[in-house]
């Protein structure tokens, strides 16, 4: 089973912390073959360039920047930046997350131990400081990632994901919840997903940051926006979207109360 490894970074605006994130992935136990940074518009671009320029020439050689003409949003970047892979795996991180030096290592170990599986993601820490994570031994318990379960809650963060490039379902082009509509296809069509109950990513605390994740009713909105597209002509399946569509009404008007 050929282990080849592409990672795709989306970033914006973060020429000043990206560093870390890059660092961590090169230096993986497992070292994916190619990184691919997808640049959305950002103002300090030519810095970026710099950057990996750098990178490209002391440390990773197979490391290539594509930069959008205007800001499009995440999934959009990742499957334009899918579009040029051509290793068997696909990593995602953004710009501001960090990894376990083992990250790959494991999760390609379950793709070989598991081989109808498309998907494997893992829990991620979020710190308010830089912690450079948790460099500990990991046990590899495991959960089955349910479609049903995951109507109530996205709990797959995007940085800890590894899937099979040759899948066919993509990213929503929309800004908030594109990957939720990702997790959620792959799984509708009963392909085998895992999560790793230990942390293998976190998150970099960047002060003064604005995020789209930031934004949780938007995030709602864009949830019920996914949901509405997993209607089908089952009656169980309906019911559990419309009482998590609930759910997420009811966590934004808690959100607006506050």
């Amino acid at each position: 089973m050929s282990n080849s490894i592409t990672v795709i970074i989306t970033t914006y605006n973060s020429a000043f912390f990206i560093t870390n994130t890059i660092t961590s992935i090169i230096n993986q136990s497992l070292k994916p073959n190619k990184i691919i940074v997808i640049d959305d518009n950002s103002d300090d671009l030519k810095i970026l360039k710099k950057i990996i320029k750098k990178i490209k020439n002391k440390n990773f050689n197979n490391i290539e920047l594509i930069s959008n003409s205007k800001n499009m949003g995440p999934g959009f970047n990742r499957n334009l930046a899918w579009s040029f892979c051509k290793t068997t795996f696909i990593a995602f991180c953004d710009d501001d997350d960090y990894w376990h030096k083992d990250k790959l290592k494991y999760q390609i170990q379950i793709f070989e131990k598991k081989r109808n599986t498309k998907l494997v993601a893992s829990k991620k820490k979020y710190l308010k400081e830089f912690s450079k994570i948790i460099n500990k031994n990991i046990n590899l318990n495991l959960s089955k990632i349910s479609f049903f379960k995951l109507l109530f809650k996205n709990y797959i963060p995007t940085s800890s994901v590894v899937i099979k490039s040759d899948l066919k379902d993509r990213f929503s082009n929309e800004y908030y919840a594109e990957d939720y509509f990702l997790w959620l296809s792959i799984l509708k069509k009963n392909y085998e997903c895992y999560l790793i109950k230990d942390y293998l990513c976190e998150e970099i605390n960047i002060k003064n940051r604005i995020k789209l994740s930031s934004n949780k009713n938007k995030i709602y909105k864009g949830a019920l926006n996914v949901l509405n597209q997993f209607y089908n002509d089952n009656i169980f399946n309906n019911l559990l979207i419309s009482l998590a569509k609930l759910y997420y009404y009811f966590k934004m008007i808690i959100k607006t109360l506050k």
